[in-house]
């Protein structure tokens, strides 16, 4: 199974994936459902492993964020209602279907989003022996520019798109070649249930394409709650890479490559280095010491040794 991923840090300043505005009013819509939904249990499970060896890592407004010891994956107590509630705020829905919202992911991701494809063609046909035409299912993308490249791309023969904020016209699909599973697991409250679910969408020997964020990133890891791009409820599951794996098996697919070919950990814990624990010494001494091209060197160490907190998957059903 493949691990490492050699992935150089593109050249030149790059901009923000999102817009600061409508970043700032999702976090508000996010933050005021929260506030009005506290936690109704504060369980000790992990819902990776299944084990009660946890702690607590980390709070964002309130909400208590809990580390497994035995799988390293970071957690949410949620109940599923009130999760099932925060996936269809209105509210929320209302401005990531807006124009001004897709418009700016267009404009910031583009160029990420059609690198990403051009990754998935690889890896189809390294996997599947073949990349054109194939049957696509796409569960809960959320942005029509992503959806369009996929629809455009030469592995795509057939479309459907399921669980979306946008009621697309597409094609059923009763089983695909390839499930694509992009940025939704960070959602789930029971991961391993869902990912069953969706293998029930596969062909037998499809396979499924999945992204996610990492609790055991280098950024989140020495951060912890002082990022603004984790909060409650749109993060809540945040497995480690032995933790993605476990719910994998859970679910009945076999692990053929994982890697972590992130670029901005180095750069998420410059902008808050602020809020970096004072008893983090070698972090502090790190930035206070090294030069770009260390910082770079540095980025690139995390990517190559699977420590970056963006994870890029492919498994096969079982």
């Amino acid at each position: 199974m493949l691990r490492a991923y050699d992935y150089a840090e593109p050249a030149g300043e790059r901009g923000a994936l999102q817009d600061s505005q409508l970043f700032q009013r999702e976090k508000q819509i996010a933050q005021n459902f929260v506030i009005t939904h506290p936690l109704k249990t504060e369980t000790e499970v992990c819902p990776v492993c299944g084990s009660r060896n946890t702690r607590f890592i980390f709070q964002r407004w309130d909400v208590n964020y809990r580390f497994c010891d035995d799988c390293d994956s970071i957690f949410v107590p949620i109940d599923p209602e009130t999760c099932a509630e925060y996936l269809e705020l209105p509210e929320m829905k209302e401005l990531r279907c807006s124009d001004a919202y897709q418009s700016q992911a267009v404009q910031r991701r583009r160029g990420i989003w059609a690198d990403f494809v051009m990754w998935a063609e690889y890896r189809t046909y390294r996997y599947l022996g073949r990349n054109t035409r194939l049957d696509l299912i796409d569960f809960g993308n959320k942005y029509t520019g992503y959806m369009e490249l996929f629809q455009e791309s030469k592995l795509c023969g057939r479309y459907e798109l399921r669980n979306s904020l946008f009621p697309l016209e597409s094609p059923h699909i009763e089983q695909a070649d390839v499930v694509l599973y992009l940025n939704q697991l960070q959602h789930e409250c029971m991961p391993a249930e869902s990912l069953k679910q969706i293998r029930r969408a596969l062909k037998d020997d499809g396979i499924l394409i999945l992204n996610t964020r990492l609790g055991s990133g280098f950024d989140i890891l020495t951060l912890k709650g002082g990022t603004d791009n984790i909060f409650p409820y749109e993060h809540i599951m945040l497995p480690s890479k032995r933790g993605l794996e476990i719910i994998l098996d859970q679910a009945g697919f076999d692990l053929l490559e994982i890697t972590t070919p992130g670029t901005r950990d180095m750069e998420a814990v410059l902008k808050n280095r602020e809020r970096i624990e004072d008893t983090n010494f070698f972090v502090k001494y790190l930035l206070d010491n090294a030069d770009g091209a260390v910082m770079a060197d540095f980025q690139q160490f995390l990517q190559k040794s699977g420590l970056s907190s963006f994870a890029q998957v492919v498994a096969k059903k079982r």
